[in-house]
C-alpha cells in the first residue's frame, strides 16, 4: 500500500510577526494571516482522503492541524518530539553546534520512524514548525531550505522508499519579522 504524507509548517503568528525567534510561549496564537494561511491549506488537503494528524503540541501548529484538517472527526495526536528547538545552521564547523544540530534531527527522525512503523494509516498529517518541517523532508531524502508559514510538503512512502511528490504554498504572503537576518 502506498502511503502519503503531507508535512507543514503553522501558520503566520504574533510572534513571528513581531520579530520574536525561538518563541515556546503559551501566549502564541496564529493571526489573521496565519489563518488564512491555514484555510488555503484545508483547500489543498480536502481532497486528499485524511485520515490521521500528528501535530507538536504547541497552540500554533495545533491549531493550524485543526483548521488544515477542517474534520473535528480526524484525531489530532500531539507528540513532543514534532516540537520547535533551535536547529541553528545546518552545516557548522563547530563540533557543539553540530552536535546539538544532528540530536534534534534524530529526535524528529525517531518520531517519524515510529508513526511510520505504528500507525498504518493511508494519508497522514504532520503539522509541526520550520525546523521540524525541514528535518522531516531531510529524513525522507528532500534537501530543502527556509519554509514558509504553512508550507506542506506532500512525499509517498512505498516498501519503504520515499518520494517527494509535490510541495504546496498557500499564496498569502507575509513578512514575518523573524525570516529576517539578524544581524
Amino acid at each position: 500500500m502506498i502511503r502519503h504524507f503531507y508535512f507543514f509548517r503553522h501558520g503566520q503568528t504574533n510572534e513571528n510577526e513581531a520579530g520574536e525567534r525561538y518563541g515556546t510561549g503559551t501566549d502564541v496564537w496564529l493571526t489573521k494571516s496565519g489563518e488564512e494561511q491555514a484555510k488555503k491549506l484545508n483547500q489543498f488537503l480536502s481532497d486528499k482522503n485524511i485520515d490521521i494528524a500528528y501535530s507538536s503540541p504547541l497552540k500554533r501548529a495545533v491549531d493550524t492541524a485543526k483548521i488544515a484538517v477542517g474534520n473535528p472527526d480526524i484525531k489530532i495526536i500531539t507528540d513532543e518530539r514534532l516540537t520547535e528547538t533551535a536547529f541553528g545552521f545546518w552545516y557548522d564547523k563547530n563540533d557543539e553546534k553540530q552536535k546539538h544540530i544532528m540530536d534534534n534531527f534524530n529526535r524528529v527522525k525517531e518520531c517519524l520512524d515510529d508513526i511510520v512503523d505504528k500507525d498504518k494509516h493511508k494519508n497522514i498529517v504532520i503539522a509541526s514548525h520550520g525546523g521540524v518541517t525541514r528535518a522531516l523532508c531531510w529524513a525522507c531524502g528532500l534537501k530543502v531550505g527556509g519554509i514558509k508559514n504553512c508550507q506542506c510538503f506532500h512525499f509517498t512512502l512505498d516498501k519503504g522508499v520515499w518520494k517527494f511528490v509535490e510541495d504546496f504554498e498557500s499564496g498569502i504572503e507575509v513578512q514575518n519579522k523573524t525570516d529576517i537576518p539578524q544581524k
